[in-house]
């Protein structure tokens, strides 16, 4: 697999991402499939971020530890990630007169590592242009060094700033006129650039798919559900769900509610699913821990309520900008009693759009709490995504009813009858011409009044917990990938397919798309088997004995100190996996980084 990569740093507020996403929309526009990860602290101003675009003609889904091209705005991309740069690579700076350390710049010399001096201030000084315009100049100084033409630059430029009028775009366009100009003046040094940083041929495939972050493809999934109500508090990395739900209110009709806190969030969701709407509470960490009291009241009142579980490393606010997965454990046994449950994780800008109308299915058919699971590489991650199909997701409610006929017929005590089949009793809204019952969180009898006698309590909790039985029967099995050796691309396949393999690879989650990435680039030297959960609770582990079985080695993927995966398919009676590769560090797994692991692993 080739690929260019391009990293853009600076601190916050320096236009970082803008550069990188405007590079990623021409790239794809020409042809080509693109990753974006993003890396910043925790400051709304300052410190040190960065955007980092993988570029290629096949699929990829993940970065690499490495990078084509280096753009720094300030010193610090120059102190930090200098030696990031490949053999070969271009390091792009504005900080006059620097200098690297000797066994620095040694390093850089040794690999043959082109360092230009971009004088942005003289030349923006030179065409009367504003600092802000400095952004542009650099994009187009990268766009020329990628092989790109100045016009596509200036399409792209003229969409973005044209509503500002012509005198603004004349600006812009001296600008790319300028740094067009800078490459072309470098002679020796552009015919090395240009030689050593060159794009694959462009496939016309990639022209028109979307380009997407997960919590783009997120918000999509939750229109496509049904879901006609959203309620949050801000919350990094749960925000970015919130705001382009928000950006879209006045053409979805939706309800979007910024409360004032996340207990108010998790409230007005609850109260809203009891009324029949589908609604939905996203947060990360603290945010969640505050919801699982009204988690477990939704349990107890059997209500239908979707919960999104931003992941972030802990503990207390831990790294808020950083992405982990250390909160497998809380989503499965947060909040207080025992009742039933349904966790699912997402783990791409795919799983983003379809698993949401599956969790609101799961919901209200099982009438419990689902808590889908996301981290923060997937909720800013910017993806190349194929158009969603949107017609295949069926719509679930469950035993609700609402034929006029059926609720004259029901009986108070239906409501919570404890020998309804599963556990699953029939449901309908306050309100409809019907019995009346009482939704409280007391344990209560049939009907919802207050019952404490020991009999009515076994009675109900054996109710609630037949719904994690019939959750495990009806739930997918852990999805098992391989490469297809026609294609070259990783897919899906039955067990049956399965042969004895070199290696088995078990994660969930965003480590999907560098577990993938690494078994497409290894594919000729290892026999190698993924299998990935996106149901995680109710776990089942009877394919993963079988392919165990089959499998040479095995290991565990996952971004946390613990292995929680391993935990919970171990809590089932699964089989213990000894070997793991766990990153703990706020950094996602790139996919060089893991390659080496595995390769290690496997050996």
């Amino acid at each position: 697999m080739f690929r260019v990569s391009l990293k853009v740093t600076g601190a916050q507020g320096q236009g970082v991402n803008s550069v990188g996403e405007m590079c990623a929309k021409g790239l794809k526009r020409a042809g080509y499939c693109l990753f974006g990860y993003r890396e910043y602290m925790s400051l709304i101003k300052g410190g040190h971020s960065s955007f980092q675009l993988d570029v290629s003609d096949e699929q990829i889904e993940s970065s690499e530890t490495q990078v084509d091209i280096l753009v720094c705005f300030n010193h610090h991309g120059l102190e930090r990630n200098a030696l990031e740069v490949k053999k070969g690579g271009v390091i792009i700076h504005q900080t006059p007169q620097w200098k690297f350390p000797y066994d620095v710049q040694k390093s850089l010399d040794d690999r043959g590592v082109t360092i230009v001096n971009l004088p942005s201030e003289e030349i923006l000084q030179k065409i009367k242009a504003k600092p802000m315009l400095g952004n542009v100049l650099i994009t187009s100084v990268v766009w020329s060094i990628l092989g790109r033409s100045a016009d596509d630059l200036k399409d792209l430029v003229r969409e973005q700033f044209g509503h500002k009028g012509e005198k603004v775009l004349e600006m812009n366009f001296q600008c790319i006129h300028e740094g067009f100009d800078f490459v072309q003046g470098m002679k020796n040094e552009e015919l090395r650039m240009k030689n050593a940083v060159q794009l694959p041929e462009p496939d016309v495939r990639w022209k028109d798919h979307l380009l997407i972050t997960g919590s783009q493809a997120m918000g999509l999934g939750l229109l496509h559900a049904g879901c006609r109500m959203y309620c949050g508090y801000p919350m990094t990395p749960s925000s970015p769900l919130l705001s382009f739900i928000a950006e879209m209110q006045n053409e979805t009709g939706m309800v979007i509610k910024q409360a004032e806190d996340e207990i108010t969030a998790a409230q007005m969701m609850s109260g809203a699913m009891l009324m029949g709407t589908r609604a939905a509470t996203g947060t990360s960490g603290g945010g969640f821990d505050l919801m699982t009291e009204t988690l477990s009241l939704n349990a107890i009142i059997e209500n239908p309520s979707v919960f999104v579980l931003a992941q972030r490393p802990g503990p207390a606010t831990g790294l808020p900008t950083w992405t982990g997965q250390g909160d497998l454990l809380l989503a499965i046994g947060s909040a207080h009693g025992e009742f039933a449950r349904c966790v699912v994780s997402v783990s791409d800008a795919q799983d983003c759009f379809d698993v949401m109308p599956d969790a609101f299915n799961i919901a209200e058919k099982y009438q419990t709490p689902v808590v889908v699971m996301t981290d923060k590489q997937i909720a800013e991650a910017l993806y190349t995504q194929s158009s969603y199909d949107q017609k295949k997701a069926k719509l679930d409610r469950g035993l609700l009813v609402t034929d006029p006929k059926a609720l004259k017929k029901l009986k108070s005590a239906d409501r919570y009858d404890p020998a309804a089949k599963d556990g699953i009793s029939p449901r309908w809204l306050p309100g409809a011409e019907a019995a009346t019952y009482c939704a409280q969180g007391d344990e209560h009898s049939g009907d919802g009044s207050v019952d404490e006698t020991a009999k009515n309590a076994v009675e109900q909790m054996e109710k609630r917990m037949k719904k994690m039985q019939a959750m495990e029967r009806e739930m997918p099995e852990p999805t098992i990938f391989t490469m297809d050796s026609s294609s070259g691309k990783a897919v899906s396949c039955q067990l049956s397919a399965v042969s004895d393999i070199d290696l088995l690879v078990v994660s969930w989650g965003s480590n999907k798309g560098p577990i993938l990435d690494v078994l497409k680039a290894e594919s000729r030297k290892l026999k190698a088997i993924y299998l990935h959960y996106t149901y995680l609770w109710p776990m089942k582990t009877e394919r993963l004995k079988r392919l165990m079985s089959k499998a040479k080695r095995t290991v565990l993927v996952e971004c946390n100190h613990g292995g929680q995966l391993g935990q919970v398919i171990q809590l089932v009676g699964g089989p213990a996996i000894e070997d793991k590769i766990l990153k703990y560090d706020g950094r996602p797994f790139f996919v060089d980084e893991l390659c080496s692991k595995l390769i290690a692993h496997s050996s």
